[in-house]
């Protein structure tokens, strides 16, 4: 019975406290409105899309013309059935040894 009580009176209390409920900002109203709320904060500058850099392991070549400057047209694996050569940071100034 007093756990009864006690609820009664918990739940008496909570009724007192005034429900303060955030406040949102009003909807746009129109698609310029909307646009506007899209816009980047505090002017910070705008970059452009750029195309994703190839990544070792991922460009396909024939000879080393064929790759990015700095990369060496090398055997992607150390088994033989490996489909093609692939673009690839060189190791001591030639194509990493795999095993």
């Amino acid at each position: 019975m007093k756990i009864c009580a006690m609820a009664l009176v918990l739940f008496a209390l909570l009724a007192l406290v005034p429900c303060t409920a955030s406040a949102q900002p009003p909807a746009p109203q129109s698609k310029a409105e909307f646009l506007a709320t899209l816009a980047v904060p505090n002017g910070a500058p705008v970059v452009p899309d750029l195309p994703p850099t190839p990544s070792n392991m991922s460009t396909i070549c024939h000879t080393n013309a064929d790759c990015p400057s700095g990369q060496l047209c090398c055997y992607p694996c150390g088994i033989d059935g490996c489909p093609n050569y692939v673009c690839t940071t060189p190791i001591k100034g030639r194509c990493p040894l795999y095993v």
